[in-house]
C-alpha cells in the first residue's frame, strides 16, 4: 500500500485550489499516507489552510522573470531538484504530476518514485517518464473531478460519482463576515477574460447606493490598474486590495460576496463558502466554474464586455435575496 505521496501543480491559483478534493480523497484511502505537494510560492498559503498537505515545497516560478530574484529562485528550484534525486532512500511511492509541463515530467522522473502518474498530452517523453497515464478528459471535465480521477484511477479505485468541491473548512467556520462588503475581483491574467474596470466601477457605484461598502482586489499582474482603481476608491471612499504576494485569502475572507473574472480569487472565495458571482468568456463554466451551490455565472464567448452592468446587478440582488 502506498504511503508517501508527491503532488505537483503549481499554476494557476483556481488550478490548484481545484487539486484539493483530490488530496482529501487520498488522506481518506490511504490511512497514515503522507502528502507533499511542489507549488509555486504564490500558492503555497492556499495549501496551508488545507488539512490534507502535510509538507510544502515551493518554487519562486515569478522570480525567474525578475533580475533581483532570479539567482534566489533559482538556487530554490535547484535545491529541491537536489533534494528529490539524491535522497537516500526513494521518498516516494507516487508521484502525480498534475501540471503537465515538460518540466515538471522530468521532476517526476527525477524523484525515483515507482509509480509516476501524468497526462502524455502525445509526448514521446512524456510516455517514456510516466508509467500510469491520466484518462481523464482535461477540456471536458471539470478540473475538480478531472483531479479526483487522476489519483483515484491511478490508484485502482473508480472516481467517486458525486466530487466533493474544494473546502477550506477552518477558515468557512471561523471568518469574521462583514454584512455589508462586496469584493471586486477585477484582474485577469489575459485580456480577453477580463471584464473592463469601467463596468465593475459602473457596477461598484450602484450596489454602493444600495449601502454595501466595496473592496477592490488586485494582484501582480494588475498594475497598470492601480492607477485609475486608486483614485475611484480614493473619491468613493472604497477600499484598495493590492496583493504582490498573492496572500489574498484574509481580505477575501471579511467579504459578504465576490464579484470576479474567471480567475483564482473565485475559487477561494468557494471554499470558505462565499456566494460568488463569476464572469466567463473563452472557459466553458461547466470546465472551471467554482463548485458551491450559492453561485451566479455570466459569459459571452465573444466578448467579456457585452456582459451588461444591470445583468450582473441583477445577479447579485437575486443571489443575496434582495
Amino acid at each position: 500500500m502506498p504511503k508517501k505521496f508527491l503532488v505537483i501543480r503549481w499554476s494557476g491559483m483556481g488550478d490548484v485550489v481545484m487539486t484539493l478534493p483530490a488530496l482529501k480523497w487520498l488522506k481518506e484511502n490511504f490511512d497514515n499516507c503522507h502528502i507533499s505537494y511542489v507549488t509555486d510560492t504564490g500558492f503555497s498559503k492556499i495549501l496551508e489552510h488545507s488539512e490534507n498537505v502535510d509538507k510544502i515545497e515551493a518554487i519562486d516560478r515569478r522570480g525567474f522573470k525578475e533580475k533581483n530574484r532570479f539567482f534566489s529562485a533559482l538556487f530554490g528550484a535547484l535545491k529541491l531538484i537536489c533534494r528529490l534525486y539524491f535522497h537516500p532512500q526513494k521518498e516516494f511511492d507516487v508521484v502525480f504530476d498534475l501540471q503537465g509541463f515538460g518540466e515538471t515530467a522530468i521532476l517526476s522522473f527525477l524523484t525515483g518514485a515507482p509509480i509516476r502518474v501524468g497526462r502524455t498530452k502525445e509526448s514521446f517523453l512524456r510516455k517514456k517518464i510516466y508509467n500510469s497515464f491520466i484518462k481523464a478528459n482535461w477540456e471536458l471535465e471539470h478540473r475538480t473531478r478531472y483531479f479526483v480521477r487522476a489519483v483515484s484511477e491511478a490508484c485502482g479505485h473508480s472516481a467517486p460519482e458525486i466530487i466533493p468541491a474544494p473546502t477550506f473548512p477552518k477558515i468557512a467556520t471561523n471568518r469574521k463576515i462583514n454584512r455589508r462588503l462586496v469584493g471586486f475581483n477585477i484582474g485577469s491574467s489575459t485580456e480577453s477574460r477580463r471584464w473592463s474596470e469601467s463596468n465593475f466601477i459602473e457596477l461598484a457605484k450602484r450596489i454602493s447606493k444600495r449601502g454595501f461598502e466595496i473592496r477592490f482586489f488586485l494582484g501582480p499582474q494588475d498594475k497598470f490598474l492601480i492607477p485609475k482603481i486608486k483614485n475611484v476608491c480614493d473619491e468613493y471612499n472604497w477600499d484598495l486590495s493590492y496583493d504582490e504576494d498573492l496572500n489574498i485569502i484574509n481580505t477575501i475572507s471579511e467579504c459578504l460576496i465576490l464579484i470576479s473574472n474567471d480567475t483564482g480569487p473565485g475559487h477561494i472565495a468557494a471554499a470558505m463558502g462565499l456566494p460568488i458571482i463569476t464572469l466567463f468568456s473563452t472557459t466553458d463554466p461547466d470546465n472551471a466554474k467554482p463548485l458551491t451551490d450559492k453561485a451566479v455565472w455570466f459569459r459571452n464567448e465573444n466578448d467579456i464586455n457585452m456582459i451588461t452592468v444591470s445583468e450582473v446587478e441583477k445577479g447579485f440582488l437575486e443571489l443575496l435575496n434582495y
